[in-house]
């Protein structure tokens, strides 16, 4: 029980030191070049992310990119540490709501197919 207290606090840890985070996903794209058609222009980069229901896609400069894709990976952590933190604290919810003690089972027994036997009211 003390190691899933201490996990989670570890993980606490790691959920503060991320500084920036960002929603969505980045893609590179290149076109190819009308003057030169061996060669592709580019790379162009595009992030998608939905806001308000729908895809909203935005053209990110060049210079931007290497940040932008380290704040979505960041975030992608920060969600994979969430779930690590959530399910230590299922844990440690179910260990302190269960009985320490065992319950006794009893044995099933199926009934008995043979009929009582018949009692006499004679008097």
């Amino acid at each position: 029980m003390n190691l899933l207290i201490h996990k989670r606090q570890q993980i606490l840890q790691q959920m503060e030191q991320i500084q920036r985070m960002e929603r969505g996903s980045l893609q590179a794209e290149t076109r190819p070049s009308l003057r030169h058609p061996d060669r592709d222009r580019g790379p162009y980069y595009k992030h998608q992310v939905w806001e308000e229901g729908r895809n909203v896609t935005r053209r990110i400069p060049p210079q931007q990119a290497d940040a932008l894709a380290q704040a979505i990976e960041a975030r992608k952590e920060f969600e994979r540490l969430a779930e690590a933190f959530i399910d230590a604290t299922v844990i440690l919810t179910r260990a302190e709501s269960s009985p320490e003690v065992k319950k006794n089972a009893t044995k099933w027994r199926r009934p008995s197919a043979a009929k009582p036997p018949a009692t006499s009211n004679s008097s």
